[in-house]
């Protein structure tokens, strides 16, 4: 099964949106409460094991604020 590794948002370019959030049908992101460059409140990850890296976040982010980083191959938990 696929699973992310990471995910990385940029908080250069991040405006809150909260796209991600509402986009991802694996409920991975929530309201967070850390403040982007641009003093917006960013999403947060937090259910990480729950992404399968579909890549829906990434492409409907606005600003290409996030990054997903897909677990290598072998580094998959049994």
């Amino acid at each position: 099964m696929k699973g992310a590794e990471k995910i990385d948002i940029d908080r250069r370019y991040c405006k809150g949106c909260m796209l991600c959030k509402y986009i991802c049908p694996c409920d991975v992101y929530e309201p967070g409460q850390e403040r982007s460059d641009l003093d917006y409140l960013m999403p947060r990850v937090a259910h990480l094991e729950n992404c399968k890296v579909c890549g829906l976040c990434e492409l409907h982010c606005p600003d290409m604020a996030l990054t997903v980083i897909g677990k290598a191959k072998g580094k998959e938990k049994s």
